[in-house]
């Protein structure tokens, strides 16, 4: 019995991936302004204020306002947060329970790929504007640009499996 000729997932996973990668991006530059805002608030508690040290007002307002801003990154991190999630529940949903396990065995490793770095965004999220260390911060960010568990190489190498493969030609 011959089957559909095509990976019936594969347009509809790829959406979902660029999707993902803008989402992500947006996110990362909240995640950058938090980590930016936050370090700032280490200088003003610092002697590092020379002459103005004495200006208590002055330090205050600059702590209030790097705060404010910090709350404002973090909803809209959040947001975002909220968005790639719906992404991997959309990815998800390209899922078939009748289908074959063979048919979409590559998606459920694709889709794990995708989950397993959502609960680690979502984890950098949740401590991040807790987190003053300079040394964190640069590793929060460059795990968020870097998506460990999103494994390019393994990526390319189903998307070229499929494509060779004459099971899923036309």
């Amino acid at each position: 019995m011959q089957r559909q000729s095509s990976c019936w997932w594969l347009a509809s996973w790829r959406k979902l991936e660029q999707e993902w990668q803008a989402t992500s991006a947006r996110a990362q530059q909240q995640l950058s302004k938090i980590s930016e805002s936050v370090q700032k608030t280490t200088y003003l508690e610092g002697d590092h204020w020379g002459s103005l040290s004495d200006c208590a007002l002055l330090q205050e307002r600059a702590s209030s306002r790097l705060w404010e801003l910090v709350h404002r990154c973090r909803v809209r991190l959040g947001e975002e947060l909220r968005a790639l999630r719906s992404i991997v529940v959309r990815m998800k949903a390209l899922l078939h329970d009748d289908a074959a396990l063979d048919d979409q065995a590559f998606l459920v490793e694709l889709v794990a790929m995708y989950d397993q770095e959502l609960l680690t965004k979502a984890m950098i999220a949740a401590d991040v504007a807790e987190c003053s260390s300079h040394e964190t911060m640069t590793l929060y960010i460059a795990s968020w640009q870097m998506q460990p568990h999103i494994h390019r190489a393994r990526i390319d190498e189903i998307l070229q499996l499929i494509q060779d493969d004459a099971h899923y030609s036309k």
